[in-house]
């Protein structure tokens, strides 16, 4: 299907609206509810990194406009838009007032100068303020840095009010996206169907490359060729020893014509994410390396037959652990089904959120329920072996089970023999 040719928005003023309009009903008893844009981070010397907005602050305006700041005082909303240099201007352009009207369904844009006197006014009257809690300057867990604009809303709203009360609105979030609606399930569908006809053209390409990054090179147009805005996350092309590696993103190695390569990668529209991965090879995939392949499918075929509503995410992760154990011990990968054991060869979880973020908001000890959408990404990495297998499937959870989304993409691209 040539993609390019619907290009479209899913998402107008009304989504938007809607959005605004269910986050004060479920905050309830705050009058004043103010939620920043992300910055523009410095990538080194006067180069930013690309820029990406905050997932919470599109969900309510649509706008991907930095630094601005939405602020809702009971029935009425307006944003704050920062003023810009002269150079800021020349070199990013302008703000749009009208789209950003237009896009978000917000009639009242008001400059830097006059929207923070507002604020400062509604802040010292109010009883308590709401916004989004700000996590830890650095999660060592991750070794990353968090983005420092919530941390500074929350200083700049205690400077205008000492001993104001600030309320935590993180969880609120947490409920409204984690059931999707129609509109986000079309853009997530596009964004699946994209990253599988790609994996398909990628598939076609293997034969014919050495090195990782030709792949990648690949994906990126095939994306970009097809209508996404681009990649979810950055794309994942592990081949041989690298494939035993989770997260390796240099794309920098060969590929041998007997290696399993693990393609995770997933295509972005509308800022609604896929994340499918599937191993492949150049030869058909045979022996021990077919052994493991199989093994991992056959766990997603059991975690596919959990999931549904009412299933709590955390059960169902034990399941699928146990049930990887039994096909370790059966393949001779280890001795004993002990957790240390099989955390060895499967060291992530199962399932995640998706939508808006690759790892969308959600609550792990709450059960699942129908409208969410998951990712199921069972695995098996042996580095003595250099065999790595992950296959992922975007699934929708329906009211009586779950709904395979990116089921266009065979699970075996390579024939397994």
């Amino acid at each position: 299907m040539l993609y390019w040719l619907q290009m479209k928005r899913y998402f107008g003023p009304e989504f938007f609206a809607g959005n605004r309009a269910r986050l004060r009903a479920q905050v309830g008893g705050a009058e004043l509810i103010v939620i920043t844009a992300n910055g523009v981070m410095q990538r080194g010397g006067d180069e930013p990194l690309p820029f990406h907005q905050d997932s919470n602050f599109w969900y309510l305006t649509g706008l991907n406009g930095a630094d601005l700041t939405l602020a809702m005082h009971g029935a009425r909303e307006y944003l704050i838009v920062p003023g810009l240099s002269a150079v800021r201007e020349a070199f990013d352009g302008a703000h749009d007032l009208a789209e950003y009207a237009t896009r978000s369904g917000i009639t009242e844009l008001l400059p830097e100068r006059a929207g923070w006197q507002l604020l400062r006014e509604q802040v010292r009257t109010a009883r308590k303020v709401a916004t989004l809690g700000s996590p830890p300057e650095h999660l060592p867990v991750y070794g990353i840095y968090t983005l420092p604009y919530r941390r500074r809303l929350i200083a700049r709203l205690k400077r205008m009010a000492p001993g104001l009360e600030v309320h935590d609105i993180r969880t609120d979030f947490v409920t409204m996206r984690s059931i999707k609606q129609p509109a986000e399930l079309q853009a997530i569908r596009h964004s699946i169907d994209i990253t599988c006809e790609t994996l398909l053209e990628v598939r076609d390409r293997l034969p014919h490359v050495k090195y990782e990054y030709e792949l990648e090179a690949t994906i990126s147009y095939g994306f970009r060729s097809r209508g996404a805005d681009g990649h979810a996350f950055d794309p994942i092309v592990a081949a041989g020893k690298h494939s035993t590696t989770l997260h390796h993103l240099d794309n920098d190695g060969t590929i041998e014509p007997e290696d399993l390569v693990v393609v995770d990668i997933g295509a972005e529209v509308e800022h609604y994410a896929a994340d499918v991965a599937r191993t492949i090879s150049q030869s058909p995939i045979s022996g021990r390396k077919a052994d493991v392949w199989r093994a991992v499918a056959e766990a997603q075929d059991y975690a596919f037959s959990l999931i549904k509503p009412g299933v709590m995410p955390l059960d169902y992760e034990k399941d699928v652990e146990k049930f990887i154990g039994d096909k370790l011990l059966q393949l001779g990968v280890i001795k004993e089904a002990s957790r240390e054991n099989i955390r060895r060869h499967f060291p992530h979880a199962t399932s995640h959120f998706l939508g808006l973020d690759t790892h969308d908001t959600g609550d792990y000890r709450a059960p699942w329920q129908a409208g969410m959408v998951l990712a199921c990404e069972p695995g098996i990495y042996i580095p003595a072996e250099q065999i790595g297998v992950r296959i992922e499937e975007d699934v929708l959870i329906t009211e009586t089970g779950c709904e395979v989304l990116s089921k266009a993409c065979p699970r075996a691209l390579t024939p397994v023999q």
